[in-house]
């Protein structure tokens, strides 16, 4: 019986749920799923492969007999379960959102620490959309940019299903393409399906290089520095090509930009600059941070907090969202300096929505609530 349940774990990826049913009734054969998937030398450094909520700890070790452990700081302790002779392994259920560091440990002693564990239920809204996506996500090959002379950059326009050429669309402005256009145009369109937003378009964009493909030399430049230049980019380069292929609403309120990290920022300074063009940022894990410094070592983005207190409130929109376990640098604190503009907003008046979180530095929490950001910029209420 337990013959079929082995072969579906040696054809496909681990099924996390069913190996934690396998290591009960089985665990020579959920040693041998395991090391189906996962290779030798990793399982010797401690292994961490997540599904959802669920995830599996393995840690493959010499032949005795040994105490090994998943612990964490936040008082998280599992107790690993030695399948065959070396490999040790458990499968544990988490709650949505649950974010910890921690450490395998064998006999006391750490095998490996700083381990980032961070959990989400999927979002189906970010998926890929049931029976295909019916819009295009049209890769518009290279731009050379006269903005940021001598930087070229790959873009994409997402288009959606049954283009209207006499409607005036809202745009979605993405930065870090190379990441995350895939799964925010699906959310579009799976938002748009059901109702929950109306058609819109995207635009993704790179950043630029300036040597080779995938040579992102000039993100920081571009992403967070504290002027118009992107503003003026898109306004000028990118969106008039994009006007080439759809009409795209003029409305300040209907034009919205997202980035992750130094992303987030981009997306904030480009409203900022030109509210009366781009009315809606929305930042995940945004680098708030002293990261483009310049020579007085203090004209970086942890200064909007203390700008939008003393500068006349602009018709922007914000929606902020970071975890407690985002990065601490020399650049300064993610967490503290979302909080800081979550705080300034408040204060200012603005229209905001702070999404909190226990998260890393990383794009999980905002694959989770990209669909919320949506509905919150363009849904029925608005």
């Amino acid at each position: 019986m337990l013959l079929p349940l082995l072969a579906c774990f040696v054809q496909q990826s681990l099924e996390l749920p069913k190996l934690a049913d396998l290591i009960k009734a089985d665990p020579m054969s959920a040693a041998a799923a395991i090391r189906a998937n996962i290779g030798s030398d990793e399982l010797k450094k401690g292994s961490v492969r997540e599904s959802g909520t669920t995830v599996l700890f393995a840690v493959e070790t010499d032949q005795s007999n040994h105490d090994v452990i998943l612990n964490s700081p936040d008082l998280v302790c599992f107790k690993l379960v030695k399948l065959d002779r070396s490999l040790y392994a458990a499968v544990e259920s988490l709650a949505d959102g649950q974010a910890f560091l921690a450490e395998f440990q064998v006999d006391g002693k750490t095998l490996r620490g700083g381990i980032q564990v961070e959990v989400y239920q999927p979002n189906p809204y970010v998926q890929g959309p049931h029976e295909g996506m019916k819009g295009e996500l049209r890769d518009m090959g290279e731009f050379k940019s006269q903005v940021y002379s001598g930087t070229s950059r790959r873009w994409f326009v997402y288009l959606p299903p049954n283009l209207d050429p006499n409607m005036e669309y809202p745009v979605l402005i993405g930065q870090d393409a190379q990441w995350d256009r895939q799964w925010q145009a699906n959310a579009l369109e799976n938002c748009a399906r059901d109702g929950k937003i109306p058609a819109t378009v995207g635009v993704f964009i790179e950043p630029g290089q300036a040597t080779k493909i995938g040579d992102y030399t000039n993100r920081s430049h571009e992403y967070d520095s504290l002027n118009a230049d992107y503003s003026k980019f898109l306004l000028n380069e990118i969106l008039t090509q994009v006007q080439k292929l759809v009409k795209l609403s003029p409305d300040p309120a209907k034009r919205a930009l997202v980035g992750m990290s130094s992303g987030g920022i981009c997306s904030f300074t480009a409203c900022w600059e030109r509210p009366d063009q781009f009315g809606v940022a929305l930042s995940f894990i945004g680098s708030f941070a002293n990261i483009a410094s310049g020579a007085s070592k203090r004209e970086g983005g942890h200064n909007y907090p203390f700008l939008i207190r003393k500068i006349e409130k602009k018709p922007i929109r914000v929606f902020l969202q970071d975890g407690e376990n985002d990065l601490n640098n020399a650049h300064g604190n993610w967490w503290l300096g979302n909080l800081q503009m979550e705080s300034s907003l408040k204060f200012a008046g603005y229209d905001y929505k702070w999404v909190a979180g226990k998260g890393f530095h990383s794009s999980k929490h905002s694959r989770r609530v990209f669909d919320q950001a949506l509905v919150w910029w363009l849904g029925s209420a608005r």
